[in-house]
């Protein structure tokens, strides 16, 4: 007798890890199908909608219930903010809006769920997404499409699992062990479940399910679902090791929020749980825990927005440690490609800026000579107080290089739209043309070093020339680079720009040829003022070249 009722628990338990397993991998493929579908769109609406307190959290309740995944919104959040596409307060309000907008799943699946036989509807939807991802449909948004709902479909089947489990798991066990735990210990259970399988809502699920089995009662299933909440926290804590200052700041962000809502939630809003059912009339357990669940997310929401803004700042200023603001690819996940290329995006504005410091520090011109805007000129003041020798320069830059190349071979791994890899292969080649004009200054510098020092006026008026010139060149390039697109006219003043560097190069070189026929200038020293004309209308070239590979 023992024997049997051992082995139907141990058939339940295994039913219920099967369903668990099914419901995880289900979560996994819907956020792969989102996040091939709309990380654009995702990228757009963070963009556009996160300027205030109100608007950041409000599109992060809304994006999460409509993705039904918070893990999803963070990973996505956490990838552009570390790509600088997204700011931190920004990030922060959206992170904080998406723990109330996951609560919408509850809602969901006790609605659903617990009333319906879900098996009618999972089995089809895996056959549909199956077949979907199968066929050789054009357009690669069709598998995405076929994989979220595949994801779908396992979820329901998962969760029809778990229930049945659970029913029948309460007709073996005796309840009265379980009822005899105190609230804290639930809190605890709550918190090293959803850090043990990294998901809030497939606790929810099986608190949900355990609860409509009469295996928990409510405030014990309220205070697993508390700790739930905080043990969620796991996941961005765990990807914010050995990650950029940003995705510290955001892990400490989380943990945070969740850590002062999760206890103000188990030690004054649990106890008002009676009152507050009978305040909206609710009987039914599963509803009771579901509203439980939102309520306390947005009690702790309201209490934080009007402290966004000087919680951001505090956080801003956490785990800087004298690191550089350039962003580091390695902190950017290839599998958001989105804000992978706007991460390549900004290094590529660092290193122009780094060769356009070469370039000044070549030819000892301040800033001011370039005659940029306000902004564009403070940020190259900023690259220019690091008081870097053009060594170092040139190395960051060739370090950059390398990096970018090595970023892109995993980015162009992923699954990438035709525009995407156009974009990745644009950027590699305009690193490439901003690497080769820095290697031409930087082998001509004591060239021209020697004609800024000639005893002949004719040679220092030849570099005082070559020195208006670049102050010119390079401040137009600046402007340019900064063009977000490709505006009618910008092709046709790059054309410009490059016959301009023709006839400054013709027009040294008849300045050394006049030199020479004066005699002011022979053998060594001719050979190396053309050289220098030579290098410097290359350098230039190549500086104007990485333009029109950024507009190809």
């Amino acid at each position: 007798m023992g024997g049997n009722y051992l082995l139907a628990t141990l058939s339940v338990l295994v039913a219920l890890a099967i369903g668990l397993a099914l419901f995880l991998f289900g979560m996994h493929e819907l956020e792969g199908g989102v996040r091939a579908l709309g990380g654009r769109t995702f990228q757009r609406w963070l963009s556009r909608s996160t300027a205030s307190p109100v608007s950041s959290a409000a599109m992060g309740v809304l994006v999460t219930s409509i993705l039904q995944s918070s893990s999803l919104v963070s990973l996505l959040v956490l990838a552009f903010a570390s790509a600088g596409v997204l700011p931190l307060y920004n990030a922060v309000g959206v992170l904080v809006g998406a723990n109330l907008g996951t609560t919408m799943t509850g809602w969901m699946v006790a609605t659903i769920g617990f009333k319906l036989s879900l098996q009618a509807l999972a089995l089809p939807g895996m056959a549909l997404g199956a077949l979907l991802r199968l066929l050789p449909l054009r357009g690669r948004h069709w598998g995405a499409l076929g994989r979220l709902i595949f994801g779908i479909g396992l979820i329901l089947l998962g969760l029809d699992i778990m229930k049945e489990a659970v029913e029948g798991l309460s007709a073996r066990w005796d309840l009265a062990v379980l009822r005899g735990q105190a609230i804290p210990v639930y809190f605890l259970a709550g918190i090293g479940m959803a850090g043990l399988i990294q998901s809030s809502s497939a606790v929810m699920m099986l608190t949900l399910a355990a609860l409509n089995g009469g295996l928990l009662e409510l405030p014990a299933a309220a205070a697993l679902v508390i700790g739930a909440d905080l043990g969620t926290t796991s996941t961005t804590l765990i990807g914010s090791i050995g990650g950029s200052v940003v995705k510290r700041q955001l892990a400490l962000a989380h943990l945070l929020f969740n850590l002062v809502v999760d206890v103000l939630a188990l030690l004054v809003v649990l106890p008002l749980l009676p009152l507050i059912l009978s305040a909206f009339g609710l009987s039914d357990p599963l509803y009771s825990l579901v509203l439980f669940h939102s309520l306390f997310n947005l009690v702790g929401l309201l209490l934080f927005l009007p402290w966004l803004k000087p919680w951001s700042r505090w956080l801003g200023n956490r785990f800087l440690g004298g690191e550089s603001a350039v962003v580091d690819l390695a902190s950017v996940p290839v599998s958001v490609p989105d804000a992978a290329l706007a991460a390549t995006g900004r290094t590529l504005e660092s290193m122009r800026l780094q060769a356009i410091a070469l370039i000044l520090h070549t030819f000892k011109l301040p800033v001011e000579a370039l005659e940029l805007p306000a902004e564009l000129a403070r940020e190259l003041d900023a690259v220019l107080a690091m008081r870097e020798s053009q060594e170092e320069r040139y190395a960051w830059l060739k370090q950059q290089e390398s990096g970018l190349l090595a970023f892109s071979y995993d980015l162009q791994a992923e699954q990438l739209s035709i525009d995407q890899v156009d974009v990745i292969q644009r950027q590699i080649r305009e690193a490439r043309s901003l690497s080769y004009s820095s290697k031409t200054l930087r082998d001509i510098r004591e060239h021209l070093f020697v004609q800024r020092h000639s005893e002949q006026e004719a040679a220092q008026s030849l570099y005082r020339q070559h020195r208006h010139y670049m102050a010119h060149a390079t401040g137009a390039y600046l402007r340019l680079a900064r063009q977000a697109a490709l505006r009618a006219g910008r092709a046709d003043e790059i054309e410009r720009l490059l016959r301009d560097n023709d006839a400054h190069y013709e027009s040294a070189n008849l300045q050394v040829s006049d030199m020479a026929a004066r005699d002011l200038v022979s053998g060594t020293d001719l050979t190396n003022m053309l050289n220098v004309n030579r290098d410097l209308h290359h350098a230039t070239k190549d500086l104007l070249r990485s333009l029109q590979e950024a507009s190809a």
